[in-house]
């Protein structure tokens, strides 16, 4: 199994620590500094559980025993050197590697267990799940989340194995890119998280994080790719931030917002300057001038073409109701009908995907208005 790993981790230029009885451990970003160690490692983990899990299938056709494995991996400043005077040994401490030890500790066999950190850094990546905190030594309570697979969208055939061309320029565009996007999208949330108002049902941190992930996916089917993938999500984030001091046209505050914080984050006067245009081309009416304004627009309404499209419906009622915006659930599907039948989408990915179920959606809106069964007309 050891001389697999070792196979496996040199791959991906992780540096091998030691075996401890049945335990391996290694690292990533060193002997030699790198910015890529917190994808490199998750890529690593997966791959050797691959490996195991095929290793398991073989031994269950001749009953064989097999062995199964935990991972636990986190991502932080370490100290590193050569222990000893004899048999020298090159060893790792600090609270990082104590970490990574509860992450193992707190996974589950077949996994690869992370650490909130580790997901800040490589979410981009990799499709994960939140499964709940465990206590580590003098501090507190961490999250973990288990690592699925590669995104779809990022790997070969879709099948979340192997990094397809994307992912390699994307990775490459995050690690040297004067854009620091993920300090920019920890900031921003958190401010987000922290200021926006009681009463936001659908306009809450929830829906921020829903358009950032809607441009995403719709810049990948319409062949955008690098830094303006990059410039459409934290557009994205800062879109409908001016509720954090406004209600109604909120727009022009996010984009003061976003020119007062973006370039402490490496952000051009230009790229600001784009950003700009995308967070205005999302008022209503909504009238996109370029492709990525017509990316973040439909992005905004993806919803009205989902299967979630009800629910989120709803949140918007409720939160039209309390700020005192409309007074009945007649009046609110008078105004659903209005403006779903004034909507349309810009780009062909959400025409094709999309408006097929808005229409649907259009139809039995219709239906509930027509049948009137409303108890507060």
């Amino acid at each position: 199994y050891f001389v697999k790993f070792d196979e496996i981790i040199e791959r991906y230029g992780i540096e091998k620590i030691k075996t401890i009885g049945d335990a391996y451990m290694c690292a990533g970003g060193l002997p030699i500094r790198n910015k890529s160690n917190p994808i490199d490692i998750i890529l690593a983990g997966l791959e050797i559980q691959r490996f195991m899990e095929h290793d398991i299938e073989e031994k269950k056709k001749t009953n064989e025993v097999f062995w199964q494995l935990r991972i636990g991996i986190h991502t932080g400043e370490l100290i590193a050197g050569v222990v000893g005077t004899k048999r020298f040994a090159y060893d790792i401490w600090g609270d990082t590697v104590n970490i990574a030890n509860r992450m193992e500790a707190g996974g589950e066999v077949g996994k690869v267990n992370i650490s909130g950190t580790t997901f800040e850094m490589a979410s981009e990546f990799f499709t994960c799940h939140y499964r709940g905190k465990v206590k580590a030594k003098n501090k507190g309570e961490i999250d973990m989340y288990f690592v699925e697979k590669i995104r779809p969208e990022l790997s070969v055939n879709g099948e979340g194995i192997v990094p397809n061309d994307t992912f390699q320029r994307k990775m490459a565009h995050i690690l040297y890119s004067k854009i620091q996007y993920k300090k920019a999208e920890q900031f921003i949330l958190k401010l987000l998280s922290e200021q926006l108002p009681e009463g936001l049902f659908y306009h809450g941190l929830h829906h921020t994080l829903d358009v950032c992930d809607a441009a995403e996916k719709l810049a990948f089917l319409e062949g955008i790719e690098g830094e303006d993938v990059f410039l459409l999500k934290t557009a994205a984030l800062f879109h409908d931030a001016g509720f954090t001091r406004e209600y109604s046209a909120n727009e022009p505050i996010g984009v003061e917002m976003s020119k007062e914080i973006l370039p402490q984050f490496g952000y051009s006067d230009k790229q600001v300057e784009i950003i700009e245009g995308l967070i205005l081309s999302t008022r209503v009416p909504q009238r996109p001038e370029t492709h990525l304004q017509q990316i973040i627009c439909d992005a905004d309404l993806d919803y009205l073409g989902r299967d979630d499209f009800h629910p989120i419906a709803d949140t918007l009622k409720q939160e039209l109701m309390a700020f005192g915006k409309i007074a009945s659930d007649k009046e609110w599907d008078k105004i659903q009908v209005h403006f779903l039948e004034q909507h349309k989408y810009f780009t062909a990915s959400a025409k094709k995907y999309r408006a097929p179920k808005k229409a649907l959606h259009i139809e039995e809106v219709k239906k509930r208005l027509a049948e009137d069964n409303y108890q507060h007309a």
